[in-house]
């Protein structure tokens, strides 16, 4: 039992249970936040074990003796088991547990990002095999539709995504960007790409899927993609009003509702238009609703908060 107390296993479970679990009970709390705020939590809810794991090992840090568990506080993770009796079988088991408590952490990391870096570069690549050209800071594909029939056919040509991590794109179909919803999608793409959603997402992405022994982690995904969406739809609706924005949402509902043509997925690579499910349903009741906005001052109070609470996190758990 003492073992349970070990940083390690306060760095592959505790930490990233808590940080779920205690998402999961506010939840009633911040669904009621403006999409900018929750997009913040969402994502820093995401990291905080990723950046517990980052934080110096300081074993005899006044801290650290001063609570009651042994905080990690907590990149050497190890403190090794040198009281396990071999001859005893829980004794051994507990010891391997141990062992894999400070090893699987990170190669579930380098798993995950690597699976993600892979993903990226196949993003980047099929939007270079399209052929796009600049036009302002969005990039048109012309005659993507040419030769596909079907949904295949119909998803090129309402082709509507923000791509890249550093420096994100905006990738508009023809038929698209000659629509009369055209300025109502290109606004939300810049509202993504200001905001750098496709980067912020992809940690999150990488991050909670490397704890995927932690129940309730998906959900805190799922959270990110739809705040990030309402966060677009918004400054759309700022813009071109309430009823631009749900027009061009329609319009793209089709195209990325099928599972066909170019793949420019959400995690990774790019943010498209709309991801298909229940996340619409939430979007529209937005659209809706007055905007939730909050003053200045409200919305830095909210955020320093978060990352107050983060912070506080990674170090003591």
């Amino acid at each position: 039992m003492s073992w349970l107390g070990y940083p390690q296993v306060m760095l592959a479970a505790w930490c990233p249970a808590v940080t779920v679990g205690l998402w999961h009970l506010l939840r009633r709390l911040t669904v009621r936040l403006p999409a900018r705020e929750r997009f913040v939590l969402a994502v820093g809810t995401a990291l905080t074990p990723l950046l517990a794991m980052a934080v110096p090992y300081l074993p005899h840090s006044p801290l650290r003796d001063a609570l009651p568990w042994r905080a990690p506080i907590a990149w050497g993770i190890s403190n090794g088991i040198t009281n396990a009796d071999p001859a005893q079988v829980l004794s051994a088991v507990g010891a391997q547990l141990m062992l894999a408590a400070s090893i699987v952490p990170l190669v579930s990391l380098a798993v995950s990002f690597a699976a993600g870096a892979v993903h990226v570069v196949r993003t980047a690549r099929t939007v270079t095999l399209l052929a796009p050209r600049q036009c302002g800071d969005v990039w048109i594909v012309d005659d993507l539709a040419d030769g596909i029939g079907g949904d295949a056919g119909q998803a090129a040509r309402n082709l509507a995504s923000t791509v890249g991590l550093a420096r994100p794109r905006i990738v508009l179909s023809a038929t698209v960007a000659e629509s009369a919803e055209a300025s109502a999608i290109i606004r939300h793409e810049r509202a993504h790409a200001r905001a750098r959603h496709p980067l912020w997402i992809f940690l999150a992405t990488c991050a909670l899927r490397s704890w995927w022994w932690i129940p309730g982690r998906k959900a805190i995904l799922g959270e990110t993609r739809l705040a990030a969406e309402l966060w677009a739809d918004q400054d759309a609706r700022a813009a071109d009003g309430a009823a631009a924005v749900a027009r061009a949402l329609c319009a793209q509902i089709d195209a990325h509702a099928r599972p066909a043509g170019p793949d420019l997925a959400l995690a990774g690579g790019g943010i498209g238009f709309l991801d298909p499910g229940v996340e619409l349903a939430h979007r529209a009741q937005a659209l809706a609703d007055p905007p939730r906005v909050l003053r200045a001052w409200q919305s830095w109070t909210v955020r320093t908060l978060i990352v107050a609470a983060v912070g506080a996190a990674a170090v003591l758990l």
